[in-house]
């Protein structure tokens, strides 16, 4: 199968958001394109983005974060979806403090519009501000085995990758991120992925499978490197065997197959050990913006 069949089967209709984004993000079709419009009407007619609205309807802490979640995978924003009043709801019910997301929760909120929402631009430089000597980000648990008084705590691998995202996202919508720098040092420093106690072994092995859909403390490899790719560090000699082995999850046809996934996805996607549109997406944006730098 060559690229083109890879892409055309992006462009299947059977899921409208994996074709809006190829459309508007691999393509880099211009929105005003009579296709795209269609497109994107399509996915907002979609039985997918009802049920993501619906999860609103529950009212609860867990269901709003699945939905900003999931209104991020499908490349949509507040200017595309009325959802001003569940953000507000959102804020307001938990302070930001989403148990380990507050970062992966700032990075859906930006990707959806609120970059300028005063709240979110009063959170963020005090959340960034928490950054450690390493580049990382603390653990937020209060455990005496995990946090012991007196003794600096070492940065939360699974912390500092939502963080990852929160930095690519704010580089894409220019908002002014100081700590970038030292983000991407933390996963150069590892070869991305890998303990420094044992270069041979995945610090968290979700973060080492193509994992999807994203939550908080399991964040795919295909989208740290895309993240990386964004951030312009797709072809740092430190990520090669990263992409070596996201390489190794691609099957002959092209298609890039999904590792493992949540009990109940937020989103559809295929099963595990199948070939997965999200994952061949994310992995196609990565390469390409790993040569665009």
């Amino acid at each position: 199968m060559s690229d083109n069949s890879v892409i055309r089967w992006l462009l299947e209709d059977d899921n409208p958001a994996v074709k809006y984004r190829t459309l508007t993000e691999l393509l880099d079709i211009p929105k005003e394109n009579e296709e795209v419009g269609q497109s994107h009407k399509s996915l907002l007619e979609s039985d997918l983005l009802k049920s993501v609205m619906s999860l609103f309807d529950i009212g609860k802490d867990y269901s709003d974060s699945h939905a900003f979640s999931a209104l991020t995978e499908y490349g949509l924003t507040n200017e595309d979806v009325i959802i001003d009043r569940y953000v507000d709801r959102h804020i307001a019910g938990t302070n930001f403090r989403d148990g380990c997301g507050e970062g992966f929760l700032l990075r859906n909120l930006i990707a959806l519009g609120y970059a300028d929402h005063p709240a979110v631009k009063k959170e963020l430089p005090l959340i960034l501000s928490t950054q450690q000597s390493d580049g990382g980000f603390p653990c937020v648990s209060n455990n005496p085995k995990i946090k012991k008084p007196g003794i600096p705590h070492k940065s939360c691998f699974q912390m500092t990758t939502s963080y990852l995202l929160l930095a690519a996202e704010m580089y894409k919508k220019g908002v002014d991120c100081p700590q970038t720098e030292g983000i991407i040092d933390y996963f150069l420093g590892r070869d991305i992925l890998y303990r420094h106690d044992n270069t041979n072994r995945v610090v968290k092995n979700e973060m080492g499978a193509t994992f999807h859909p994203p939550v908080c403390t399991r964040i795919g490899l295909h989208m740290i490197l895309c993240a990386l790719s964004i951030l312009g560090y797709g072809n740092d000699l430190s990520c090669k065997r990263a992409w070596e082995l996201l390489d190794s999850r691609r099957g002959a046809g092209g298609k890039y197959v999904l590792d493992c996934s949540l009990t109940k996805p937020y989103i559809k996607i295929e099963k595990p050990g199948k070939p997965s549109k999200w994952v061949t997406f994310y992995a196609l944006l990565a390469e390409k913006k790993r040569e665009v730098k």
